[in-house]
């Protein structure tokens, strides 16, 4: 799923980064207030509101932290205490950030990478707020390293498990041993991962941030909203579904049976039809998709790059071994974005669209 390009190491701006995504400039304010009687007056007044506003916002950081409760957490083989909310968040998965904008916590977020998406995967009610973050060049040109991270100096980070793969990464002590707190999305490396371990990254980003109330309040919306469309296709026939993600030479890189999407395509009423390959995503033959002959068949969209969907479009449709297959022959193609089926609050948006695909009916 991944497409890595050169890496670079950017040095980024920190005073800029520190102030979070929703911060203002002070020093206009100043400016527009001080008198312009005298230079000394228009000084000493500009002075006076910096340290006032200096004052305010330690008092205010002071009394969150006050009111803070500490919490514990256990994920990805880590057990990590936060005794203060972080302010100064790193996320490397941009539906992590788009969790931490539900919570009304986009203000501690430092930078984001994007990965194969564009902000404007995420939710409207959430654009706004994300879209003012960073996206710095030392965690947006490839794969990031621990260099690059230390020197934008998060609190935290979310991250997806595969990171630890590359060695420029550094590892989850290298990050310990900064002062550095980790959270890794269940999904990303929990195998038969389902839509409970996305519930279980809300809860526990709640807990973090001292929001366990709005966490909940959004894990109900997400279970009612999924509750409702297995409502709907429960007792119907499952429909055979093929998800394609990548090209891998002369084969297709689709989603097996180890990963949440797997989960996902259930709840909608569907049947992986390659749910038998044991990887979150597996290479497979033009022979093997033509034998298990599937019905719909979902195009991962990588939003990154504006002609991904139509090249995985044409391809299925120009391509004559696939000329036969049902999905092909009967135009059931539904293209999603890859946003939607990694670990976020899109997985129940993406739960509700496959099903209206394969069960229409039930939805009339």
């Amino acid at each position: 799923m991944k497409k890595n390009v050169s890496l670079l190491i950017c040095t980024a701006l920190i005073a800029a980064m520190v102030t979070g995504c929703g911060s203002s400039d002070s020093s206009s304010k100043s400016e527009a207030d001080s008198s312009s009687t005298s230079a000394v007056s228009t000084e000493a007044t500009t002075i006076s509101e910096t340290e006032v506003s200096t004052t305010e916002s330690d008092t205010e950081n002071k009394e969150v932290n006050e009111q803070y409760s500490a919490v514990t957490i256990e994920n990805f083989d880590l057990t990590t205490e936060y005794t203060e909310k972080p302010s100064a968040v790193i996320t490397l998965t941009l539906n992590s950030a788009e969790i931490i904008a539900a919570l009304g916590e986009s203000d501690s977020i430092i930078g984001i990478a994007a990965n194969n998406n564009v902000v404007e995967d995420v939710l409207p009610e959430y654009y706004d707020s994300l879209s003012k973050c960073d996206f710095p060049e030392a965690i947006n040109s490839g794969i990031p390293t621990l260099e690059g991270i230390l020197g934008l100096s998060p609190d935290m980070m979310v991250l997806n498990s595969y990171y630890f793969n590359v060695p420029v990464f550094g590892t989850a002590d290298d990050y310990k041993g900064n002062n550095i707190n980790l959270y890794v999305p269940e999904g990303s490396y929990v195998k038969n991962g389902t839509i409970d371990n996305t519930y279980n990254d809300i809860r526990n980003l709640g807990m973090i941030f001292g929001k366990e109330d709005k966490a909940e309040e959004i894990i109900s919306d997400m279970k009612a909203r999924v509750d409702a469309v297995s409502d709907k296709v429960s007792g119907k026939d499952k429909v055979k579904v093929m998800a394609f993600d990548s090209t891998n030479e002369d084969m297709l890189n689709v989603a097996g049976g180890t990963g949440l999407e797997q989960s996902l395509i259930e709840l909608a009423g569907g049947e992986n039809i390659f749910s038998d390959v044991d990887k979150q995503f597996g290479a497979v033959s033009y022979e093997e998709i033509i034998s298990r002959d599937p019905e719909v068949i979902i195009i991962h969209e990588y939003t990154n790059d504006d002609t991904d969907a139509q090249t995985k479009l044409d391809l299925l449709k120009n391509s004559p071994d696939l000329a036969n297959v049902s999905a092909v022959k009967n135009d059931r193609i539904i293209i999603v974005p890859l946003f939607s089926i990694n670990p976020g609050l899109q997985n129940a948006d993406f739960v509700e669209k496959l099903a209206k695909e394969l069960h229409s009916e039930a939805f009339e």
